[in-house]
């Protein structure tokens, strides 16, 4: 049954007569005042939608009767009282004591897989909510609590957290392996996270990582010391910091040597210059590259690219691509134009700013095709884009002797440093992908 958006309904059905109902949508529903206590009825209902509901007097425990309710939300200014946390956790708390062994779901929803209580004027999020056993997104953006409870690295299934704009969030705690996106914008008190998750929004979070450095065999640690500024080490460090948030080896050789289903990592901030790491450069939008008289695809591992360039037009339009071509023009590429696999990112014009030069640092462990390079090789920059200007261009190629040389290395040792707040990581690879973006 689906009523969203009945702006005259003020109150709804007897549901005693329908109780093989498995879907009840009032989303939107403004006026709507009560909600018939028949629902507690409705065994089979599998989504609940009240969100928006804004004029609800009675506070929603018939929720506990709801046992095979898979998604519920109550987004949208609902004012969500201790009380009804009280309600839905005595019986799981019973229920506990009387069956030490087993896991028990809050107030016996152990069907629920999705939870929206954005915009609900939360202070607080009970240790009960663990018992949710079977959730896999949870949503709480817009509250008003200062951390969330230990329980949640109980919640073995769940993969989506948004946590948008829950401005007096101060840590985050150890969170679940399954956990694969974490929404955390605006959390503007946020200033620790306990473990790490593969995709990552920090936009707007000014104290995040102001505290955290990393030393010289890649560890990180805490100082005190480290100021907010945009500072060579300190925007360095800051950079160190997310790549180990995001579970990603710092360390050039282990990136190419490890066994992982990620083939690229894309690093892009604000900078107008290019590492000297890259040994073959140029000042225009392509570089050819010389392959060595003894070349030997066998330790062949893979290229590193940059290009440091600015777009003339918003950002919203950017597209980032370049090309390898082998000596004869043949791409050694299965696609011909390889992409910024993100760059859906700069739609939101968050961290690129027209007429603003910016670096795209690009390693990448894909070498299918390479079997065939000889003589030489071209990469192509931005080919045939009159929106956007390259200042300069480098790559170099990868293979055993330089992982050798390099062991120690770290693949953020000698970036330049950032202009201007804000950018981004990126890990792909066939079928998979992590990003990670932030603004400080």
């Amino acid at each position: 049954m689906k009523l969203r958006y009945c702006c005259n309904l003020t109150t709804t059905p007897d549901f005693s007569e329908i109780t093989n109902l498995e879907e009840l949508s009032l989303e939107g529903c403004v006026n709507l005042v009560s909600i018939h206590p028949s629902i507690g009825m409705l065994k089979r209902l599998v989504v609940l939608n009240l969100a928006g509901c804004l004029k609800v007097e009675q506070h929603p425990s018939f929720v506990s009767s709801l046992i095979n309710l898979e998604s519920l939300s109550f987004g949208g200014q609902w004012k969500i009282q201790p009380r009804w946390w009280t309600s839905i956790t005595a019986p799981f708390k019973l229920l506990q004591s009387q069956h030490p062994q087993r896991s028990v779901s809050l107030a016996g929803l152990h069907m629920l897989k999705e939870l929206n209580l954005s915009y609900c004027n939360l202070e607080q999020v009970p240790e009960s909510i663990g018992g949710l056993s079977c959730l896999k997104f949870l949503y709480l953006a817009g509250n008003n609590f200062t951390s969330l409870p230990g329980s949640f690295s109980q919640l073995s299934y769940l993969a989506e957290l948004k946590l948008n704009g829950c401005k007096k969030l101060e840590v985050l705690p150890e969170l679940p392996p399954s956990l694969y996106g974490i929404e955390a914008s605006d959390c503007t008190s946020l200033r620790e996270v306990l473990g790490s998750s593969m995709n990552i929004n920090f936009f707007n979070c000014p104290k995040l990582f102001k505290n955290v450095t990393i030393d010289s065999e890649g560890c990180i640690s805490k100082t005190e010391c480290l100021d907010s500024s945009i500072t060579s080490q300190g925007s360095i460090h800051q950079l160190s910091a997310f790549l180990g948030y995001a579970g990603i080896q710092t360390k050039r050789c282990e990136f190419f040597l490890q066994d992982t289903k990620f083939n690229y990592l894309d690093i892009v901030y604000h900078g107008n210059s290019m590492p000297e790491w890259f040994t073959n450069r140029s000042r225009e939008n392509h570089v050819k590259v010389e392959l060595p008289s003894d070349w030997c695809y066998d330790k062949f591992r893979g290229f590193g690219t940059c290009v440091v360039f600015k777009c003339k037009k918003p950002f919203s339009t950017f597209k980032g691509y370049y090309s390898v071509n082998n000596f004869d023009g043949a791409s050694l590429d299965p696609n011909r134009y390889i992409t910024l696999l993100i760059d859906y990112y700069f739609e939101k014009e968050v961290i690129g700013i027209q007429d603003s030069y910016m670096i795209w640092l690009r390693y990448r462990r894909d070498t299918r095709r390479w079997e065939e390079a000889k003589n030489f090789v071209t990469f192509c920059f931005q080919e045939n884009n009159e929106d956007v200007e390259v200042k300069q261009c480098g790559v170099r190629l990868i293979c055993d002797e330089d992982i050798e040389q390099e062991a120690d290395l770290s693949m953020l040792q000698g970036l330049p440093t950032p202009t201007q707040n804000g950018g981004m990581l990126g890990l792909s690879g066939p079928g998979a992908g992590a990003s990670l973006y932030w603004s400080w």
